[in-house]
C-alpha cells in the first residue's frame, strides 16, 4: 500500500492511497471516515509533529502549531523519500496562518516516525479502528443449555 496523503481534521480522517492488493495497483483509493483510529495513529502523528517542529525553524515562531495533512512523495522500498505538511499556526494571540512546508527529506529519526505513521495509516485503511477490526467477524457466545436427563 502506498499512501499519498493523510488528513486528520477534527473527527474525520481522509486517506488517499494505492493498494497493490487490488487488481489494478494504479487505482487510487480515497477513504473518508469519522470512526476513531487506534491511539497509536495519534501517537505517530504527534511524534511526526514534534520532530518536524525541531527541523523547520520558522514554525518555532508560532505560539501554537497543528498539522492537519501530510503528503508522501517518491516511494522507494515502501518508504517515501519526502513529506510535505499542511498546518495552521497561531501568532499574536489568536491570529491564524495556514501554511504548507516545503518537501522535507525523510531520513534519520524522521524515517522511523514516518514508517510508524504509515503502518498505522495502513491498519486504519484495512479496517483496524479504536473499537474493533471492521473486517473480522466477531463470534457471539453460545449459551449452552443442558436438558434434564429422562
Amino acid at each position: 500500500m502506498y499512501i499519498s496523503s493523510a488528513e486528520i481534521d477534527g473527527d474525520k480522517i481522509k486517506l488517499k492511497y494505492s493498494d497493490d492488493s487490488l487488481d489494478s495497483c494504479n487505482d487510487k483509493v480515497s477513504l473518508t471516515s469519522e470512526q476513531f483510529p487506534r491511539p497509536e495513529l495519534y501517537e505517530a502523528w504527534n511524534a511526526m509533529k514534534k520532530h518536524v517542529l525541531e527541523l523547520v525553524k520558522p514554525l518555532q515562531e508560532f505560539e501554537n502549531v497543528s498539522f492537519f495533512k501530510v503528503e508522501l512523495f517518491n516511494y522507494s522500498d515502501n518508504m517515501p523519500a519526502q513529506i510535505k505538511l499542511h498546518g495552521v499556526g497561531t501568532y499574536e494571540k489568536r491570529n491564524l496562518l495556514e501554511f504548507k512546508t516545503q518537501r522535507i527529506l525523510v531520513e534519520g529519526g524522521l524515517q522511523l516516525i514516518v514508517a510508524y505513521l504509515i503502518d498505522e495509516l495502513t491498519l486504519f485503511a484495512r479496517g483496524r479502528r479504536a473499537q474493533m477490526n471492521l473486517f473480522e467477524k466477531t463470534e457471539k457466545p453460545v449459551k449452552v443449555v443442558e436438558e434434564p436427563a429422562s
